[in-house]
């Protein structure tokens, strides 16, 4: 399997143990990305509880308390709301907003192979921003996400 360097290596392996993805390639592909250290160290290697994509932009989350309709029990839950700007988009944290557009669309390509409902991404514009490096790494992933890893 293709890494960028020893670094990329291990933070995959961290990733996709945290993440329990050992036998699901969409986890898998999304987290080979997320593990290049120029994304992995921007967040600590902390990109969310909850899932992978949660670190690309900014949310509060808020105690709410909750009664069971049956039980009566009291439960609190968390509510997340995500920030918007005035046209509605999401505000994007200073970890996302500050890499390179060549990194950002490898992130883009990464939630699409994890779930195609992500329409941002454009692979002929992303193929213009990639030197050789993340060619590989656009390809590996790729291959990762067929679950076709190969040495």
């Amino acid at each position: 399997m293709y890494f960028v360097n020893d670094a990329h290596q291990s933070n995959y392996y961290k990733l996709v143990e945290f993440y329990h993805s050992v036998n699901d390639p969409e986890y898998k592909s999304l987290c080979y990305i997320l593990a290049l250290p120029e994304i992995y160290n921007r967040t600590s290697g902390k990109f969310g509880d909850e899932g992978p994509m949660e670190w690309m932009y900014k949310f509060q989350d808020k105690e709410v308390e909750v009664e069971d309709i049956l039980t009566k029990k009291k439960n609190v839950i968390i509510e997340r709301t995500y920030e918007e700007d005035e046209s509605g988009n999401g505000i994007e944290t200073e970890a996302y907003s500050t890499l390179s557009s060549g990194y950002r669309k490898l992130i883009l390509l990464g939630a699409n192979l994890f779930n195609s409902s992500y329409d941002d991404f454009n692979l002929c514009d992303a193929l213009r921003t990639w030197d050789n490096e993340l060619i590989k790494v656009y390809q590996q992933a790729v291959l990762v996400r067929l679950d076709r890893e190969v040495n």
